[in-house]
């Protein structure tokens, strides 16, 4: 969707949406620090982030058209001094990066540490019979997404660049829909991008006969022993409300609602309401982005915590529920700043696309025109760049007659697997571009050091933890009407529907040998495949039946939940050829991850099926085939964490500098964007740092190229020079 006329880009500023009374939450005051009273040093940086945030060039020019032109529309000015350039990390960000330059007619090599795939934190679980012996999924034709799996309508590189790859983009329903509704066989819209300048930029037809379905809001939300539709719990929160003890004053408006009343007077800083309702951002330009530096300047300090507590003076009830519900609660003690620009992404009236036959596609459809630059199985150990305001004795490698930057790297797979074999690699460049997030970079030597301001924000930058459990059934479950579930237990064993309802509605304890034998009933699923440990483990941890529930019949979205799954999700559409579907079972972050972090795997699959079926019956089990697949981005040896999420404070201290470069030494990836844990964020990176190398090239600066980049392989104690094709 397109921004109005002298607006930002949707997702840049968070919408208003309507908001319950005033009277009804207390509205945080805010009087904007005087000019005469500024840290000049702290608004310098406010004002750096606001314009980070705001895509706002140096003269006022929108970056994010600029990045639309350069990666979708004419690629980068052709080198008249290429480079070689070493770029760490065959994330979107280092890919994107790497083909703009090599397009340009630099000399490009990309470092990857991971030895079987390339896509950073974008991975689809998938039948990949090149790199894994067994599909993830009994049904071969499954996969389900460990990371990235939902794209905004308002994130127009990322859709633009899948449209431009040919790739098939559909819509991933945030919320569930109604079946029959809308026109999804007509041609999808193109990307259109109206900047702020008033510029309008668009890929693809304006309009199709395209039409979403219509909401349902069937899901469930469930907490303090109480469960109701999305749907009901619009109509009238308060059965919900009142679990959370909210004040009668409260109690009749859902959490986003409250949310919204709290947070809307932030957006006084850079908009003006509207007569007839809404907003408008502030004109012109400046003052736009002053507002924006003005609230960063005042509120980056808050925890959204903080904030709710002190500034909009909510309970801690009120915000407890919010939390739980709003999916906040791993944010409350992180950056406001933070959470209040995510507000306007994940959101019910937003459409989100997802990619046909998985994520990974994205990353992968790179590869054809890539493959000779990639080298996998190479994890970065050691830096060397020459600066020569920063001299280093440690840095030998590199000088002003020699390789401006040197890179040593280690393959994991012949240390850890087949003794020393090729123990370590090293490349010389021109140039680097680092994509690696700085929870990886930490561990990794730097010569000479960083500039401080740098050292601080790869040390102390914060990574959230992020883990997903995702189960395997054999039939569509959530879909079911109760006729459907008639039709399918009786099927597996005649009765079967009336003995479920039976243990439910007298609560008998379940577990024990029925539980034990009815787990994977269904005729399609193999039961000898469902490891010994899930059946010991659902049966000796089941407690009683769930509270009577009908049929979900959700076709998408997700439900909620304060149980240890918290958010769960129901693929949108139907994998062709395929009775069954995945389920992502649980979803969690922070506290909540670390949680699920502690158990095995077969652990967490039996724990995330007893949470599903809390919510959605205990009838569930049936079809569960006993293969998930779980990931745990804190866990994973080459991410560190989901993503930056930010600490309070840490925007004015660390956005200036996190994307620096240091010398030679450019950087990307989400965490240099403002867009933290989104392709969106990650792609803008790789052009803004393609576009500094190339702009540096241009101007014939630093080392002279050559055709290709030097690697020196050390085997066994023995050294030699090799030609690395780039």
């Amino acid at each position: 969707m397109p921004a109005l006329r002298g607006r930002p880009p949707r997702g840049s500023v968070p919408a208003a949406p309507v908001a319950p009374a005033r009277s009804e939450v207390a509205t945080p005051s805010h009087d904007p620090v005087s000019a005469a009273a500024l840290d000049q040093a702290r608004w310098e940086a406010c004002l750096r982030a606001a314009k980070d945030i705001l895509l706002v060039g140096p003269d006022g020019d929108d970056l994010k058209l600029q990045y639309l032109k350069v990666l979708i529309d004419d690629g980068l000015p052709r080198a008249k001094h290429p480079k070689k350039v070493l770029i760490v990390g065959a994330g979107l960000a280092g890919l994107s990066a790497g083909l703009l330059l090599k397009q340009a007619g630099h000399n490009v090599t990309i470092i990857e540490a991971n030895g079987n795939r390339i896509g950073g934190r974008v991975k689809t679980f998938h039948n990949d019979p090149e790199h894994y012996r067994t599909p993830p999924f009994a049904d071969p034709l499954q996969y389900a997404e460990a990371g990235a799996m939902r794209l905004p309508d308002f994130h127009p590189l990322t859709l633009a660049l899948i449209d431009k790859l040919g790739l098939k983009r559909r819509l991933f329903y945030n919320v569930d829909v109604k079946p029959g509704t809308g026109d999804e066989e007509a041609a999808v819209p193109g990307v259109t991008y109206e900047s702020f300048t008033g510029t309008v930029w668009r890929r693809g037809p304006a309009t199709t006969a395209f039409r979403a379905p219509d909401q349902a809001r069937a899901t469930w939300i469930s907490a303090n022993d109480q469960q109701v539709r999305r749907s009901d719990y619009a109509k009238d929160p308060t059965q919900i409300s009142k679990g959370f003890l909210l004040p009668d004053n409260q109690a009749g408006n859902t959490t986003a609602q409250l949310l919204d009343a709290a947070v809307d007077p932030a957006r006084d800083y850079f908009s003006d309401r509207l007569p007839g309702g809404g907003r408008a951002n502030k004109q012109p330009v400046e003052a736009w982005v002053e507002g924006w530096a003005r609230l960063i300047y005042d509120l980056d300090h808050y925890s959204m915590w903080g904030y709710l507590k002190e500034r909009a003076g909510l309970s801690d009830e009120t915000i407890e529920a919010i939390g739980t519900l709003e999916n906040l609660t791993s944010r409350l003690p992180l950056s406001f700043l933070h959470s209040f620009q995510e507000l306007a992404v994940i959101n019910p009236q937003s459409t989100y696309w997802e990619i046909e036959g998985g994520s990974w596609r994205l990353p992968y459809a790179f590869l054809p025109m890539l493959k000779d630059e990639i080298r996998l199985d190479r994890r970065m150990t050691r830096i060397e760049y020459w600066d020569p305001g920063r001299t280093d004795p440690a840095a030998t490698h590199v000088g002003p007659d020699g390789p401006a930057v040197w890179i040593q790297t280690v393959s994991e797979a012949d240390a850890l697997h087949r003794g020393l074999g090729i123990a370590t690699q090293t490349f010389t460049g021109d140039v680097a571009i680092i994509t690696i997030p700085f929870s990886s970079l930490r561990h990794v030597e730097v010569a000479p050091l960083l500039s401080f301001p740098k050292r601080r924000a790869v040390i102390d930058l914060h990574y959230d933890s992020a883990t997903k459990v995702l189960l395997e059934f054999s039939k569509r479950w959530w879909e079911f009407g109760e006729d459907d579930w008639r039709r399918e237990l009786d099927g597996i064993k005649p009765g079967l529907y009336d003995l479920y309802e039976a243990r439910r509605s007298k609560k008998n304890a379940r577990g024990g040998l029925a539980s034990l034998l009815l787990l994977g009933a269904d005729p399609a699923v193999d039961e000898s495949a469902i490891p010994e440990g899930q059946k010991v483990l659902h049966a000796h941890y089941a407690t009683t039946s769930p509270a009577a529930q009908p049929a979900t019949q959700a076709v998408g979205g997700g439900s909620v939940s304060d149980n240890p799954n918290r958010f769960m999700y129901y693929p949108s559409h139907p994998v062709e050829g395929s009775a069954g579907g995945v389920v992502l079972a649980s979803y969690t972050w922070a506290d909540d991850a670390s949680r699920w972090d502690s158990m095995e795997d077969d652990d967490r699959y039996a724990f995330a099926l007893r949470g599903l079926q809390e919510v959605h019956g205990e009838r569930i089990e049936v079809f569960y085939t006993g293969h998930g697949q779980t990931q745990s981005w804190m866990q994973d040896p080459y991410a560190f964490g989901e993503a930056a999420v930010l600490a309070p404070g840490q925007l004015t201290q660390f956005q200036s500098s996190i994307t620096e470069p240091e010398g030679v030494v450019h950087f990307a990836g989400e965490h240099t964007s403002v867009k933290h844990a989104w392709i969106e964020g990650a792609l803008e990176s790789g052009v803004r740092t393609a576009l500094e190398v190339n702009d540096m090239a241009a101007a014939g600066a630093d080392h002279q190229s050559s055709s290709a980049t030097t690697a020196r392989v050390v085997r066994f104690g023995a050294s030699r020079e090799v030609g690395v094709k780039a």
